[in-house]
């Protein structure tokens, strides 16, 4: 478990890591981000908050480089031996470059704004490490800042002051519910969302 302090440090350095990826857009990572956002390769249709359908054309054969990514990015990716080739899941990026699948303990949202309706995930303490590598799973897609937050838990009952917490990864509910298909294909994919009662904390 990472410290509340580390967690601190690391979602002051994301924002620093958006803020300059927004600001430099002259950087070949910019330039590969904006590329699988563009309009014209990507029908990205967030509706409202009333409707939480979003329809999704993924890039056919353009498969995101993991070493495009950045720690805590969140991403849909697909297994490659998968049983179920219309499945796809949500993940994160970790510490160490791989990506661990993200989990919740209800379907209800976290909270809503006039243009969000957020879910909450975290990692599963199982599923962290090592996490998954570009030789076990595709990485579809990025999720942009606008439909993505974060904060962060206590961990633990004996943690009075706080001193070990986790990442809690907000996602909107467009996305999450979301029909996406890939580029010339007729297949119909959605995400495959993991609920664990478990990971629920009542205190």
């Amino acid at each position: 478990m990472m410290t509340s302090t580390m967690i601190s440090l690391l979602l002051v350095l994301l924002l620093a890591c958006k803020i300059r990826a927004f600001q430099t857009s002259t950087t070949h990572l910019v330039q590969k981000r904006s590329y699988y956002h563009s309009p014209s390769k990507i029908d990205w249709r967030l509706k409202d908050v009333q409707s939480s359908v979003t329809s999704t054309i993924l890039p056919k054969d353009e498969p995101i480089d993991f070493t495009h990514l950045m720690v805590m990015d969140v991403v849909l990716f697909q297994r490659q031996n998968t049983k179920n080739p219309t499945s796809i899941e949500l993940g994160s990026v970790q510490e160490n470059g791989n990506i661990a699948p993200l989990s919740t303990w209800t379907l209800e949202s976290a909270y809503t704004s006039a243009i969000n309706d957020m879910m909450e995930f975290v990692v599963d303490e199982e599923d962290l490490f090592p996490g998954m590598t570009s030789e076990e799973i595709t990485v579809l897609r990025v999720l942009d800042s606008d439909v993505v937050g974060y904060g962060s838990r206590q961990v633990g009952n004996n943690n009075p002051h706080g001193e070990e917490s986790e990442i809690i990864y907000y996602v909107d509910r467009a996305v999450v519910e979301g029909v996406y298909s890939i580029e010339g294909d007729d297949d119909v994919l959605k995400i495959d969302v993991v609920v664990n009662s478990n990971l629920e904390h009542l205190w």
